[in-house]
């Protein structure tokens, strides 16, 4: 998979894929990043300034759209446009898996108080946010897009379950253990089974698969209505 970003930090790009499940990833050829400076694509004049005040007045700056056409035409490779900004779709376990199955992306970064609206008229092909909230720039949202879409490449995670059996994912293994659609994912335990006296659930430590594959569904259904009942507690 190919991922080409239109930013002003492509640093920020170059330094997630040098450690970790990315690095190894980009080693063995699954993704690839391709950060363009947006700078690049400024008018001559205007001297990398990409930005400028917006129409009927205001503060702060409005990124201009012809850099960014320049920047898109300039690509590599011609994939779908993904403009990151929080007035686009929320970011879903359904979408990530839709960007999974493509050849590649091309991710558009906003900055400062947005970005020339008729780059998301005429543009893009996708205008995605990962939550209501707002960040100082497009690229940590950029960046957690990355990472939900390539750690469903095959091969990326450790075990081929791994992303199947998480919230918001849909799986049936081996064990009978059920993660359904839009189901958190049931808590997890490891060794050493008791410490400063908080104890693992018993069920967990007796090895019968059918009690352990019932309690880890009705633990993510319990789990799934209390987050429904409070969601200001996701």
């Amino acid at each position: 998979m190919n991922i080409q970003i239109l930013t002003l930090f492509p640093e920020r790009y170059h330094t997630y894929v040098e450690s970790g499940l990315p690095q190894k990833a980009t080693a063995r050829n699954l993704f690839r990043l391709h950060p363009v400076q947006l700078r690049d694509f400024a008018e001559p004049e205007r001297k990398g300034r990409v930005d400028d005040a917006p129409y009927g007045g205001g503060p702060g700056m409005v990124l201009q759209p012809g850099p960014i056409d320049r920047g898109l035409q300039s690509m590599p490779e011609k994939l779908p446009v993904v403009l990151m900004t929080p007035r686009g779709e929320l970011l879903g376990q359904r979408r990530v898996r839709e960007f999974a199955g493509m050849q590649g992306l091309t991710i558009v970064c906003g900055y400062y108080e947005g970005v020339d609206e008729r780059v998301a008229e005429h543009l893009v092909d996708y205008q995605i946010s990962i939550g209501e909230f707002v960040l100082g720039s497009g690229d940590l949202a950029a960046l957690c897009l990355i990472e939900a879409v390539t750690r469903l490449l095959p091969g990326y995670m450790g075990s081929a379950d791994s992303h199947r059996v998480e919230s918001y994912e849909s799986a049936e293994l081996d064990d009978g253990a059920v993660q359904e659609q839009g189901v958190r994912e049931h808590p997890q335990y490891t060794r050493p089974a008791e410490y400063r006296g908080w104890k693992v659930p018993n069920v967990l430590l007796e090895g019968h698969h059918q009690k352990i594959a019932d309690w880890r569904r009705e633990e993510s259904r319990r789990i799934t209505e209390l987050r429904t009942e409070n969601p200001k507690d996701d």
